[in-house]
């Protein structure tokens, strides 16, 4: 083999284990922005405001389903204010993405719960983003913006 290909070859090595070694960072990521996402919503089902406030980015900002926003320290008050509570909340990722490397994680999916606002009861069907953010050593949630959906709806045809 000459010299370029053996050259050629080595590069092509070094890339494919690069891509490797990304994918399975990447992998390891998003495992922990999932994990981190299940540890947050078994502390607001739980209504553990300590185990919460540290899944929470002190950037934090929480846009709900009927558009108010809340910070961080706005959110937890409110959730031990006791007016709002949740239970059987589960989540499905629908879809991840990383852009920027092994720092940023995106959750975009659904997620269903039941939920108590003041004294009554709801079944609470959304569509959510969801940002995570590595900081330091842990992942912590820095925005969220759900909506209900609405129903289906269709594009209309082009002319």
């Amino acid at each position: 083999m000459s010299a370029p290909a053996r050259l050629v070859r080595t590069l092509l090595v070094f890339f494919a284990l690069a891509c490797a070694t990304t994918r399975a960072a990447d992998s390891a990521a998003v495992a922990a922005v999932r994990q981190a996402d299940q540890n947050r919503i078994a502390a607001m089902v739980a209504g553990d405001a300590s185990a919460l406030g540290a899944l929470l980015s002190d950037d934090l900002r929480f846009v709900h389903s009927d558009g108010r926003i809340e910070s961080k320290a706005d959110y937890v008050k409110n959730l031990l204010a006791g007016d709002t509570q949740y239970a059987d909340a589960r989540s499905t990722v629908l879809e991840t993405q990383q852009p920027a490397g092994d720092n940023v994680v995106i959750l975009i999916g659904a997620q269903e719960m039941r939920k108590r606002l003041g004294p009554a009861w709801s079944e609470v069907k959304l569509r959510y983003l969801a940002v995570w953010r590595r900081e330091g050593t842990a992942w912590r949630l820095v925005t969220w913006q759900s909506m209900r959906p609405a129903g289906n709806s269709t594009v209309p045809p082009k002319k």
